[in-house]
């Protein structure tokens, strides 16, 4: 019996554009297609995990409060308790845009064996995490510029680590992340696991989480400059993040030219308000 191949052809193509019509529809399909060879892992966002996130409701501004401070006092068994009046202060923040705009052929499409327009949007959102990440490790350098510890010799040492948190903590502060280069990553491996605890795989991959040292969190970004090491206190006490807008896409076709597209953007604010909560390690080849 002879098969139609222009049947099976015409059926094949009915699927397909009856599963695009659905999200669950596209999820199989994307599913069924063979995957492109990666360049390297999807890169993990670290910077919104150093610092409270705030996502804004409608028309409300960026503003936060610096914690009070109250003074105590010995007094004399007649004598009258000192006045301290407790005033806050107010800190508004400007918010920014971080946008991208991918376009892909037509052609490319129906070329690819994968889903060309699904891995065309991830990368897209993945370059708005970089540039995020980025915007908020300069920020913390420029807070951390005077709690700065340096560690020569071309590695980064325990000794080094330590002189560091004892910055923070003298704050009566804990360090609470680590953020690091891959290549400082390798130096904290010599240090032997009877120092560290190592994340997991499964961790790395899903949450960016590389392993613990002392009472922090050890991260890796490739945002990180590579002499640099990063140590700052839990989120509440460093700094915020207002979300005006977070990640969102939009169509931007472009018939004539035969491309679909998209524009990918969001709009934050970064700011560290507590400099105690921060430190870094400085990494030198000098002796």
């Amino acid at each position: 019996m002879a098969i139609d191949k222009k049947a099976v052809n015409q059926e094949r193509e009915a699927l397909i554009a009856q599963a695009l019509d659905t999200p669950e529809g596209r999820v199989a399909l994307a599913q069924a297609m063979v995957e492109p060879i990666r360049r390297a892992l999807e890169y993990q966002a670290v910077g919104r995990k150093l610092l409270m996130v705030d996502e804004l409701p409608q028309g409300a501004y960026a503003r936060y409060e610096k914690d009070v401070r109250s003074t105590a006092h010995v007094i004399s068994r007649r004598g009258a308790v000192p006045d301290n009046i407790t005033e806050g202060e107010e800190i508004l923040v400007p918010t920014f845009e971080i946008a991208t705009n991918p376009t892909i052929r037509l052609s490319e499409v129906k070329a690819r064996r994968f889903y060309i327009v699904d891995r065309a949007q991830i990368k897209a959102k993945e370059a708005i995490q970089k540039e995020e990440d980025l915007n908020i490790f300069n920020a913390v350098i420029a807070a951390a510029a005077g709690n700065t510890v340096i560690s020569t010799g071309g590695a980064l040492s325990l000794n080094a680590l330590n002189q560091a948190f004892a910055l923070i903590e003298q704050h009566d502060l804990t360090v609470g992340k680590i953020v690091m280069h891959a290549l400082r990553y390798a130096d904290v491996r010599n240090f032997g696991k009877t120092v560290y605890d190592e994340a997991t795989q499964k961790e790395v991959l899903t949450t960016g989480l590389f392993g613990h040292l002392f009472t922090a969190d050890i991260h890796v970004s490739s945002k990180v400059p590579t002499t640099t090491v990063f140590l700052l206190a839990p989120a509440e006490y460093v700094g915020a993040f207002p979300i005006r807008q977070d990640i969102t896409v939009l169509p931007a076709d472009d018939p004539k030219k035969l491309r679909l597209g998209w524009v990918i953007y969001e709009e934050v604010g970064i700011v560290i308000i507590n400099d105690y909560a921060t430190a870094r390690v400085t990494v030198t080849a000098g002796s």
